[in-house]
């Protein structure tokens, strides 16, 4: 048996492929552009503690709000302080790698980055009292009603 698709040339250039003739590609509005992520909509509660544990990574860190919200690295002293925010949101506060990473603008393995980098360098006496003060100021800040 022998095939013959001459007919399929002879067609208009819309039938040269038969499986797809009929269809055209629509946009669809729903899909995400690369690179882009979705804004996190944060419940009143998470949206306190995120402000909350910015506020005071940045103030000892000396380093501004906007440095640590920024999409880029930025200077090394930010990115250290956006790493310790990241690790004390999770750590403190009990949210996931992945919120985390929502939550910060980062993906959920820069947030487990992040973490582990932390998590390493508390090794050291004088960053881990560091650590320490400031996880005791987030949690009192928790406590008092940071809701």
């Amino acid at each position: 048996m022998e095939l013959h698709f001459s007919h399929i040339h002879s067609c208009g250039p819309e039938v040269r492929n038969p499986a797809f003739a009929g269809f055209t590609p629509r946009a669809n509005p729903e899909r995400r552009r690369p690179g882009r992520r979705r804004s996190a909509v944060l419940p009143p509660k998470r949206k306190a503690e995120l402000e909350l544990t910015l506020a005071t990574v940045a103030r000892a860190w000396n380093v501004s709000l906007r440095e640590l919200q920024a999409p880029t690295r930025r200077r090394a002293p930010a990115a250290e302080a956006r790493q310790v925010a990241m690790y004390l949101t999770h750590v403190i506060f009990g949210i996931s790698l992945s919120e985390v990473g929502r939550l910060y603008g980062r993906d959920r393995t820069t947030a487990g980055h992040a973490c582990q980098r932390i998590e390493d360098r508390r090794d050291d006496p004088a960053f881990d009292r560091l650590l320490d003060a400031l996880a005791l100021t987030l949690e009192s800040g928790e406590r008092s009603g940071c809701r």
